[in-house]
């Protein structure tokens, strides 16, 4: 028993001391980790930067003082929030962001807008977008034209502006008169006159899609309404069976005559000649028509009457006493 006990006891005595080396190895070991942990610095994942996919602005060209939008398309591999910071080598930038407005100065020349993205971490990448600024040329008014340079009250005529822009640009038309009214919009308008007599004047101002503008007037003469003149009926006949009476004409039946109006009317208006016979036959037209007697005796009357673009007409007529004499002269 004694022998037995003894044993046991070395038994303990031994694991104890197993037991107390292996704490103290564990000891050793956890120590090692922390300064192992404090010398060796802790492994981060590598930053990567921004990347700009797309630079763009609306227009590669504007005018002075122009402006356009530019966008900037840019992602991060890291989902990293970004940053846009802008410049510009002239002209003015407006608006944050990834869209901005650049407006253009007012001398022309090749500008560079330059973008800067950047994610919070160092990371950063830049581009630009090149802007060609030039002037713009203004519209010109190469004719304004009215149908007539007179007219009577009240009347309309039509008045037409031909203008072009050297640039290309759409055009505006904007009329005005000092007295009078127009209707209608574009290159080609009506106007009506008043019912004063005077003088008009018609403006247009042709603006382009920069707000460049040419104005351009045309004057317009608002006379009475006065109807033409007649002044004279002149027959000519070159043969024997033709005579001037005092009120009439004697001419032999199938003779011929040429017959001239001589009219005016006033402003030198265009006029229509009408005319008719009650017997005969008539040929041409205009002022001076030729007029063939019948084969019978009789009284015939030759009229005609004038016209202007107004509407105001006059006439006048003459007598012919047709002699159904074939061998008739007349002295």
């Amino acid at each position: 028993m004694a022998r037995r006990r003894q044993q046991s006891e070395r038994v303990s005595i031994k694991e104890g001391l197993m037991g107390g080396r292996l704490m103290k190895k564990e000891r050793c070991l956890l120590t090692m980790i922390a300064v192992i942990m404090l010398l060796v610095p802790s492994c981060e994942v590598a930053n990567h930067p921004p990347l700009i996919t797309s630079l763009k602005a609306e227009s590669n060209a504007v005018y002075t003082s122009g402006s356009c939008q530019i966008e900037c398309i840019a992602t991060d591999e890291d989902g990293d929030e970004l940053s846009y910071e802008w410049s510009a080598s002239k002209g003015n930038i407006h608006g944050s962001g990834a869209t901005v407005t650049w407006t253009a100065p007012e001398s022309e020349g090749v500008y560079n807008v330059a973008v800067t993205v950047t994610d919070g971490r160092g990371g950063k990448v830049t581009d630009y977008v090149t802007v060609t600024v030039k002037v713009n040329s203004p519209p010109v008014i190469n004719t304004l034209i009215a149908d007539a340079d007179w007219i009577t009250p009240s009347g309309s005529l039509q008045v037409k502006c031909d203008a072009e822009d050297p640039d290309g640009d759409e055009l505006s038309y904007e009329w005005s008169t000092s007295e009078g009214d127009i209707s209608g919009t574009g290159p080609e308008v009506t106007w009506t006159a008043p019912e004063a007599v005077g003088t008009c004047t018609i403006t247009v101002a042709v603006t382009d899609a920069h707000g460049e503008k040419y104005t351009r007037s045309v004057t317009i003469g608002v006379v009475p309404n006065t109807p033409p003149t007649i002044e004279d009926l002149i027959v000519t006949a070159a043969h024997m069976f033709f005579r001037k009476q005092s009120s009439s004409y004697l001419i032999g039946k199938a003779t011929s005559c040429q017959i001239e109006c001589l009219a005016s009317a006033p402003k030198g208006s265009a006029l229509n000649y009408g005319w008719s016979a009650s017997g005969g036959e008539l040929s041409g037209e205009g002022s001076m028509v030729t007029w063939t007697a019948p084969n019978t005796s009789g009284e015939v009357t030759v009229s005609v009457t004038v016209s202007d673009t107004t509407g105001n007409m006059v006439s006048k007529s003459l007598v012919f006493n047709v002699v159904a004499c074939s061998s008739c002269t007349f002295g």
